[in-house]
């Protein structure tokens, strides 16, 4: 589990290297992404001799879009904000999930869950007003944000499909809807790339498909608390690799919310306990 979260924050700097160093957009590295992860589970699906069944379709298609828009405004968000916000913002899914529980699965929400979406939106403030006041505030912080709420919706989609459908059947559906999403503004750069680009995203696509199947064999043996608790490795790791390897500025209140956000999405992760063997990047 502590691998998987490794290899996510990994994808997460490959991102921003092949933004800033290979001039390959958010959009390609989102497309190459969806690609090399279908081609991934189509290939497991031949060897174990298993076809993917698309079962629950109603809410295959929830969790393709709402999860496929969701990695790709994490994708792009990381090359506009840096990868320290983006994360964190993303990983706010948690409370959205929480939040939405009562409305699509008719879920009751706990007292604790309350207190954690009010710490929650507490350090948010510090995070996205900067000291200058409300009128400061970045567009790209807003859009990150809702990524993470689309998140949250995806996370219950899983929950819901858990029970009709396999693991490889919706992580194939959120790699084709999101590779919809993104084709359009990811096909006018082509695919003229030197080999350092190529070996990026191939990188990207590898590291996302084996951090999402060492996580879901990690479920085998480990509880949904103590998994929902180590996924929440991936945005302290990436705050640290914004801070140390792209000298991104995180001023101490900045920091303090960061703290805050992720006690509280850790808290609501475990008392919800998010379904096993998925995850929304």
């Amino acid at each position: 589990m502590i691998s998987s979260a490794i290899f996510f924050s990994l994808m997460s700097v490959c991102v921003r290297v092949a933004a800033e160093s290979q001039g390959v957009s958010a959009w390609k590295t989102a497309e190459f992404r969806f690609l090399i992860s279908m081609a991934l589970v189509l290939a497991l699906s031949f060897w174990m001799r298993d076809p993917l069944r698309f079962v629950n379709r109603p809410w295959l298609i929830s969790r393709g879009l709402f999860g496929g828009a969701a990695a790709s405004i994490f994708f792009y968000s990381i090359t506009q904000i840096g990868i320290a916000k983006a994360t964190i913002f993303t990983y706010t899914y948690p409370i959205w999930a929480g939040l939405l529980a009562p409305f699509l699965l008719k879920d009751r929400i706990r007292i604790g869950v309350w207190v954690a979406v009010a710490t929650a939106f507490g350090g948010l403030y510090l995070i996205i007003v900067p000291s200058e006041g409300l009128g400061a505030i970045s567009w790209m912080d807003l859009l990150a944000l809702f990524g993470g709420l689309l998140s949250g919706w995806a996370i219950l989609s899983i929950k819901k499909l858990h029970e009709t459908d396999t693991s490889r059947a919706i992580l194939f559906s959120q790699c084709f809807f999101g590779l919809i999403i993104v084709e359009a503004p990811a096909l006018p750069q082509g695919y003229s790339f030197t080999m350092m680009a190529w070996m990026t995203v191939l990188a990207i696509g590898l590291l996302a498909t084996v951090a999402q199947l060492q996580m879901t064999y990690a479920y085998k043996f480990i509880g949904a608390t103590e998994g929902s608790l180590l996924c929440m490795l991936t945005p302290v790791i990436n705050v640290l690799s914004g801070m140390i390897f792209f000298h991104e500025p995180v001023s101490g209140r900045a920091l303090f919310g960061c703290v805050i956000v992720l006690s509280s999405c850790t808290y609501a992760a475990i008392s919800q306990h998010i379904p096993e063997g998925e995850s929304v990047a």
